[in-house]
């Protein structure tokens, strides 16, 4: 029995080390602009940092499978006179524009599309997938808002563009640009949906497979 489990688990673990294609890290910034009621909004800058798993399918490497985790922090300027929203305690400041903060952890499945042959050092891609990220913190006018008046989960789209490098036969140099939207609100009961554009660099590395 011992022998059997441990056949089935190298050959899993076998499956999986052939199916391997990349590794990859990257961070930068995103510009994040709430819709919040009939408020006036404008962007505001906030970071990105993801690490994920490229799976790869069909011939030539041309499309994959790239899952990934992430980290953001999402900020939006608003106009606090105009607001109505509830934050309890009277907030007194002397400044009418003020910033929405949201700190949010996600994971992200996205499909990703690679131009050229699977040989080329310089490779276009497109990525296009869902995003479903927790809330763990927002920040309203520089008050902390309680967990009842976020909601926990908020889920949206990630759109991206952008190339790679190779720079060695393990190593890829890569940049990206896109835009990121909700399709759930991050505020209970009010219209707050953030759309962003961000902009990121990072590395791609090649675990087993030979295949890009």
């Amino acid at each position: 029995m011992k022998k059997l489990i441990f056949f089935i688990l190298l050959v899993a673990i076998s499956a999986t080390s052939f199916g391997q294609y990349r590794w990859e890290v990257t961070g930068g910034a995103t510009f994040s602009k709430l819709s919040f009621e009939d408020v006036d909004s404008d962007f505001g800058t906030g970071f990105f940092f993801s690490a994920g798993y490229g799976y790869v399918m069909g011939v030539r490497a041309k499309t994959s499978i790239v899952f990934s985790v992430e980290i953001l922090q999402r900020n939006s300027e608003i106009d606090l006179f105009q607001s109505q929203f509830d934050l309890g305690d009277p907030v007194f400041i002397d400044d009418p524009k003020t910033e929405i903060k949201a700190l949010q952890i996600g994971f992200n499945p996205k499909f990703r599309y690679l131009f050229g042959r699977g040989k080329d050092r310089f490779r276009p891609f497109i990525n296009v997938g869902p995003s479903f990220r927790l809330n763990t913190s927002v920040e309203f006018a520089g008050v902390d808002l309680e967990s009842d008046q976020y909601e926990q989960l908020v889920i949206g789209g990630v759109y991206g563009a952008g190339f790679s490098q190779m720079i060695g036969e393990m190593f890829d140099i890569m940049l990206e640009v896109g835009a990121m939207n909700d399709f759930t609100d991050n505020l209970v009961d009010v219209d707050s949906k953030f759309f962003d554009i961000y902009a990121r660099v990072g590395v791609r590395f090649r675990i087993y497979d030979a295949r890009r």
